[in-house]
């Protein structure tokens, strides 16, 4: 599932370069200045997620996770990319011995349709991959209650309005998808619909005449099945740093 992520970020990457490649040589060529624009930066944030299911239910306190975020702007066409690791939480019971293991990868690619220069309609495919309980024993895991990889279609709109110097942006979005969850305590494996929803709000702060920005802001995100009883909730605050092309 982690190399399901990495190959859409890739993929994602791939096409935004390659299209502002074909845009600086049309430039050269006398075509004019009004090619597309690129953004991408890392992206760091403070997560705290509270898992409700029969097995295990597990709240992580604040973690630290990382990742990456971007877009490709060229007219009305708008591609969106996210991504996040958020890394296995800490044995806060024990040293040695830790029974609430939690460790989760989710990307999201959307293609979207700038109604105005102000909204974005945006629908895409999300994928997470998720390690919910089990034992670790030195920081290394040796069982897990649940193996959790998610599928879903996703769907909103995003308010956004340009750094100059200081802008701010609103995301929401909704998703319907499908998950097997592998319970490795007791055997087996089951699949059951999905649904959930995702909101984030930020400040977009340009550093200078540079083209740099920082973007610190706040993310809600709820994921919740169909069968078996299965609900996450994950708050974060986050900062990105985006470098833009095309300013």
């Amino acid at each position: 599932m982690r190399r399901t992520l990495l190959t859409l970020l890739i993929v994602a990457c791939a096409a935004a370069a390659n299209a502002q490649t074909q845009n600086i040589n049309t430039t050269r060529k006398g075509g004019g200045g009004n090619g597309g624009r690129f953004s991408f930066g890392p992206r760091l944030s403070n997560y705290s997620t509270d898992v409700r299911e029969a097995v295990t239910p597990i709240r992580t306190g604040r973690q630290t996770a990382f990742g990456a975020v971007g877009d490709y702007r060229n007219g009305a066409l708008v591609i969106d990319f996210m991504y996040d690791h958020d890394a296995q939480s800490g044995g806060i019971t024990s040293l040695i011995v830790d029974t609430s293991n939690y460790s989760r990868d989710r990307g999201e690619v959307t293609v979207g349709f700038a109604a105005a220069p102000f909204i974005d309609l945006q629908g895409g495919v999300r994928i997470d991959s998720m390690r919910v309980g089990g034992i670790v024993i030195f920081g290394n895991p040796v069982s897990t209650d649940l193996n959790i990889d998610h599928q879903a279609l996703t769907f909103g709109l995003r308010l956004h309005t340009e750094p100059t110097p200081v802008g701010f942006f609103v995301l929401g979005r909704g998703f319907v998808g499908s998950a097997k969850i592998d319970f490795d305590n007791a055997g087996g494996n089951v699949n059951t619909d999905t649904h959930g929803y995702r909101g984030e709000a930020g400040l977009n702060f340009r550093i200078g005449e540079s083209a740099w920005s920082a973007q610190p802001g706040y993310e809600y995100d709820h994921l919740e099945t169909k069968d078996y009883g299965v609900r996450m909730n994950t708050n974060r605050f986050f900062l990105n740093f985006i470098y833009r092309t095309g300013l």
